[in-house]
């Protein structure tokens, strides 16, 4: 072999030995990204818990007032002045309750005049009654004539009508005297005084002003965009801040549209039995039911997150989040129904589900049941 030749062997060997190391840290390169891909994917944790099927309220919430069916004024049933009064508006009556007394003078009088002439007819009737039966002795034995003992029957018939008549008036005038007490005829909130200590009033004369409270009327203003929705006979249920322990359910017995010139809206009334401390004027606040879905299916509002594809639901699946499409419907006290995408058995992803993605693996920390 020539020098030459030696030469080119010795570059090839080389040129080999190189071509070899460089594949082996290319093999080495390729291994080591493969093994970096397989590396396992971290697991979200996150809560879950199952959706809940139960019967649901579609519900109405408006802010009204009591009122007060009947508003009747207290009047004097007999003429006098207004010498005293016992109650001040603002306050509660009980029916008896003493309200107003006017003097009585004029009517004391009268009473005792009245008794005077009862006691004088009874005198006359009585004395004429003996005199009839003396009479019928006497007709009996024929000592005198049956026209003169006709005249004595019929003077005791004319006293006794007379005493009748005045005996009813002694009754009006004892009556004209009870009347000079006001007494309340029902219970009730004086709503206003008519009347002062002087003033002199007749019959018919507003004294007072009481508002029943019984039974009151709740007014709830809606606007008009409801009014499809609402009928008579909807549950309404009421509270009032007077009594806020206390829930009272009535229904809707009659709405009113309620034109302004700002807005358009309709009135919700209904009647409740006054369960003790409420009062006309006070707020209420009422719920009225609108519908009752048997087993709707509600979530917590953190499970429903906003994704390109809708609203959806995380599921898990074999300790893997995969993504469901639903459709909302009410939200209530922190839950929103489910009308489609869920049947109510799953499990689902409640905190932690925003930061999710289709196929993500999770770990459950916190687990509540249905």
């Amino acid at each position: 072999m020539s020098k030459r030749d030696s030469k080119n062997t010795i570059w090839l060997l080389a040129a080999s030995m190189l071509l070899a190391a460089c594949g082996d840290k290319a093999t080495e390169q390729i291994s080591a990204e493969t093994a970096a891909d397989k590396k396992p994917v971290r697991s979200m944790i996150v809560s879950a818990t199952q959706p809940t099927v139960s019967e649901l309220e579609i519900t109405e919430h408006s802010v009204g007032a009591l009122e007060s069916i009947f508003i009747p004024e207290v009047s004097a049933e007999v003429e006098g002045r207004v010498i005293a009064g016992h109650i001040k508006a603002g306050q509660r009556v009980e029916q008896g309750q003493l309200l107003v007394e006017l003097d009585t003078e004029d009517y004391s009088i009268a009473e005792r005049g009245a008794k005077a002439e009862v006691a004088q007819l009874t005198a006359l009737f009585t004395n004429q009654k003996r005199t009839v039966e003396r009479y019928g002795k006497l007709v009996e034995a024929k000592l005198i004539s049956t026209d003169r003992y006709d005249d004595a029957k019929a003077q005791l018939e004319a006293l006794e009508e007379q005493l009748k008549a005045a005996q009813e008036r002694l009754k009006q005038r004892q009556r004209g005297l009870t009347k000079t007490r006001v007494i309340s005829p029902y219970s009730g909130v004086v709503d206003a005084e008519l009347a002062s200590i002087g003033d002199f009033v007749k019959v018919g004369d507003p004294l007072l002003r009481i508002t029943k409270i019984d039974v009151l009327r709740a007014r709830l203003p809606l606007p008009e965009t409801l009014a499809p929705k609402i009928v008579k006979g909807l549950t309404v249920r009421l509270v009032s801040p007077l009594d806020p322990d206390t829930i009272v359910e009535t229904e809707i017995m009659e709405i009113r549209p309620i034109v302004g010139t700002s807005n358009r809206a309709i009135d919700v009334l209904s009647l409740v039995e006054n369960p003790g401390k409420w009062q006309p004027g006070a707020s209420v606040t009422g719920t009225i039911v609108l519908e009752t879905r048997a087993k709707a299916i509600t979530v917590p509002l953190a499970s429903v997150v906003l994704r390109p594809a809708g609203k959806v639901v995380y599921v898990i699946e074999d300790g893997t989040a995969r993504q469901r499409i639903v459709k909302t419907g009410v939200y209530k006290s922190g839950m929103v129904e489910i009308i489609e995408g869920l049947t109510g058995s799953e499990t689902i992803v409640t905190n932690g589900s925003g930061f999710l993605t289709e196929g993500t693996p999770v770990t459950v920390k916190d687990s509540v049941g249905a």
